[in-house]
């Protein structure tokens, strides 16, 4: 990222259509070839997915129409070859899943391998430095890192298990400034800050004139009040791309000053 930026990361979870956990919706693959062909041309650098975002398609689409330059962030732990999305946080489930992403995704590696969303009363049973292990082995993942929920819940229990530098992905509206414990906590990792505008709720009354400028604010707001290595938008159309105001931090790829040592724990 640059010096006074974070990195800016293109949010994939509804460019493929929408999955409610029965069936995907909304599911047009030349719309999602469109989107992130704007978004290419935009000079974005960095795609986060999932192998849940339109059940496979999201990683699909990314397989087919990125270039091997741009960097790609995923998510482990859901198994969607069963005949409902399966969660499977142990190493060999967190491994099968990575495999999964990398075969749609048509990549020998990803940028970061994220464990995605567990439940606080789970996450002090994944074994994180097994899993950063395995990516540092395989060369499958260049990082490690974890999407938590609440994390004033999950954090302390992620404490010394997480490795050091690993990437720590929150909600912006589930970090509190006021909680110091929290965010001592997350000073020994590296912070993502999604959902900055609510699902888009923050937005729906700002007028299409003042949208950037409101854009603008809110990723400055995230930036001075946690510093966090990156930001991941979540632009559902490639309309909605054209609202963010490009710049250097559009081509940062974050994480990349992390020593091996930091993130793969054994290796």
């Amino acid at each position: 990222m640059t010096e006074d930026q974070p990195a800016i990361v293109v949010g994939t979870m509804r460019c493929s259509g929408s999955f409610n956990g029965l069936m995907v919706l909304g599911r047009d693959p030349d719309d999602a070839r469109a989107f992130i062909e704007r978004a290419l041309a935009q000079g974005f650098a960095t795609f986060d997915t999932s192998p849940i975002y339109a059940r496979g398609g999201s990683e699909e689409d990314l397989g087919a129409h990125l270039p091997r330059e741009a960097a790609v962030w995923t998510k482990v732990g859901v198994d969607i070859t069963t005949p409902l999305p399966t969660l499977d946080y142990s190493l060999d489930g967190l491994a099968k899943s990575l495999q999964g992403s990398l075969g749609r995704l048509r990549r020998d590696r990803v940028d970061v391998a994220f464990v995605h969303n567990p439940e606080p009363t789970r996450v002090s049973d994944i074994d994180f430095a097994g899993f950063a292990r395995h990516c540092s082995q395989t060369g499958q993942a260049d990082l490690i890192g974890v999407s938590v929920l609440l994390p004033e819940v999950s954090l302390p229990q992620i404490a010394g298990k997480l490795p050091a530098g690993s990437l720590v992905m929150c909600e912006a509206d589930q970090l509190d400034p006021g909680d110091t414990r929290t965010l001592k906590l997350l000073a020994d990792y590296r912070l993502v800050v999604r959902s900055l505008f609510s699902g888009g709720s923050r937005l729906h009354d700002v007028s299409p004139d003042r949208r950037e400028e409101s854009i603008a604010a809110r990723i400055a707001e995230i930036r001075e009040t946690y510093a966090p290595e990156a930001v991941v938008i979540g632009p559902r159309t490639g309309e909605q791309l054209d609202d963010y105001r490009a710049g250097p931090a559009w081509t940062a790829v974050a994480g990349k000053r992390a020593s091996a040592e930091e993130t793969h724990v054994g290796a």
